[in-house]
């Protein structure tokens, strides 16, 4: 998985420079909501100019955005401005039974691995976070700008999606 960090610029915007950064070419992007099909919001997706699709993911908070690319197996991303967390936080409906975040920092870290494990399987938030155990999965929290909590995970080519490639069920 290669991480890449933007600012001043859209998700999308980040997305494309990584990919043109890491790839050398431009790259065909896209949407697809698997709740509702529309191609206008939802899941990012990536198309190299090879045909090959490899799982992308991105996230946002202000003028920040990371992004995630995997040639092969599901990746997932998320970054989250800690007090933001903290002002909504409710243990009910983040953590799973053992689970802890006592602190600030500790509760946008958490909710952040869960969100990027939720990218990464494809279901993001209609599946409860309090469903997702954090130690069952290979999410590693990244080095934020000052104010900020991130997180990533690459599955294994068997959990979330088939390992045919790609970042959208299109």
């Amino acid at each position: 998985m290669d991480v890449a960090w933007h600012t001043g610029m859209s998700g999308d915007g980040g997305l494309r420079a990584h990919l043109l950064r890491s790839c050398g070419s431009d790259v065909d992007l896209g949407r697809h909501c698997p709740a509702c099909g529309s191609d206008r919001h939802g899941r990012p997706w990536a198309r190299l100019p090879d045909g090959s699709r490899p799982h992308v993911s991105l996230a946002r908070c202000g003028d920040v955005v990371v992004t995630a690319v995997d040639p092969l197996r599901p990746v997932g991303v998320d970054v989250e401005e800690i007090a933001a967390v903290d002002a909504r936080w409710d243990p009910d409906l983040v953590l799973h039974p053992g689970e802890r975040a006592d602190s600030p920092a500790e509760r946008a870290a958490m909710w952040c691995r869960k969100e990027s494990i939720l990218k990464a399987l494809g279901t993001g938030l209609r599946t409860p976070m309090s469903r997702v155990q954090c130690a069952d999965w290979p999410v590693v929290d990244l080095v934020a700008p000052p104010g900020l909590a991130a997180a990533a995970v690459v599955l294994p080519p068997t959990a979330g999606q088939s390992g045919r490639g790609g970042s959208s069920t299109v």
